[in-house]
């Protein structure tokens, strides 16, 4: 016992020594908590600790490995790492948060848990159960208490976004204004399609479209489109933003009877025939474009309020600390 008393004496005094050598160089915290505490920013009187960014960087970093891979911290973005340009981004969103949660605290705002429940039960509805809803968020590094802040916090700020921008409107000059100036936003067209697996065989049945076949028959005797059968390939009208981007390019580029060359997608290979065009009268699309203007319009001004509330606080910021 003697012997193996004395052999362990130096081994923990090697070990010690080294976790002391590694914390030096970074590699190792020797006290977590300290790190936690760490500030990164000020608002006002306020410190937005380590902790706090630390929890919402690693979610952002489970769903940007899961689409872009590990590699993607280290590319560059105008001469700097993508981790770094992301951990400062994060950092003023956090500001921003902070600001807009202490001026709904001055105007009076609050949300019960009651609002907060039924919007976690909404976004539940896109789950086909709660077990998946659960599997979802442990992928996302995301945990319930977690989830409630954040819905709070965001039920928060909407709620401000309303008060502060309750006065804003729009009139009917103005939406006849943009329908006027804008009408090819409002211009939808009808389009049938044949989806085929490769070039090579788009090729062959263009010829054949060319050469006088009948659309239709080719449509059902051909296309990939599992509806193709039931309705020829006919896709009804659509407006621009509704398709892939390809395909609506080719579609908005043709008249009526046109059909169009070989046009690739992610779904395949596509001849579009455009069957008809029409502008969307302002008396239809009315009430679409009030909202769409409207939520422009609040937005435009409570950005500027937000900006203001930027400008009127004293905000110190530790990009050092954010590592």
């Amino acid at each position: 016992m003697i012997g193996g008393k004395s052999k362990l004496l130096p081994t923990l005094l090697a070990f010690v020594m080294l976790l002391l050598l590694l914390s030096g160089c970074g590699i190792v915290r020797v006290n977590p908590e300290i790190d936690n505490n760490t500030v990164v920013a000020k608002v006002s009187d306020q410190e937005i600790k380590k902790e706090e960014f630390n929890k919402l960087f690693n979610i952002l970093k489970t769903q940007y490995e899961q689409q872009f891979g590990t590699e993607v911290w280290e590319q560059e973005v105008d001469g700097k790492k993508f981790g770094d340009v992301a951990r400062e981004k994060l950092l003023d969103m956090l500001i921003d948060e902070k600001l807009q949660i202490n001026k709904a605290s001055e105007l009076g705002i609050t949300v019960t848990d009651d609002e907060v429940n039924i919007e976690i039960e909404k976004a539940k509805k896109y789950f086909d159960s709660e077990e998946k809803y659960n599997e979802f968020l442990k992928s996302q590094n995301i945990d319930l208490d977690y989830i409630k802040q954040s819905m709070k916090k965001e039920l928060i700020i909407n709620k401000l976004n309303e008060k502060l921008t309750e006065k804003v409107t729009v009139d009917n000059d103005e939406l006849k204004n943009y329908y006027d100036n804008h009408q090819d936003e409002f211009v939808s067209v009808k389009a049938s399609h044949i989806l085929l697996e490769s070039r090579e065989e788009a090729e062959k049945i263009l010829q054949r479209v060319k050469a006088g076949e009948n659309f239709a028959e080719l449509v059902k005797q051909n296309s990939k489109d599992p509806s193709a059968k039931e309705n020829s390939g006919d896709l009804g009208y659509f407006s621009q933003g509704e398709m892939v981007e390809p395909f609506e390019k080719a579609a908005f580029a043709m008249k009526p009877g046109e059909i169009s060359d070989i046009v690739q997608t992610d779904f395949g290979f596509h001849i579009i025939k455009l069957e008809d065009r029409k502008l969307e009268k302002f008396a239809d699309v009315r009430e679409q474009l009030k909202g769409n203007l409207l939520y422009d319009k609040k937005s435009k001004e409570y950005e500027k309020l937000l900006e203001e509330m930027r400008k009127n606080t004293k905000i110190e910021k530790f990009v050092k600390n954010l590592k």
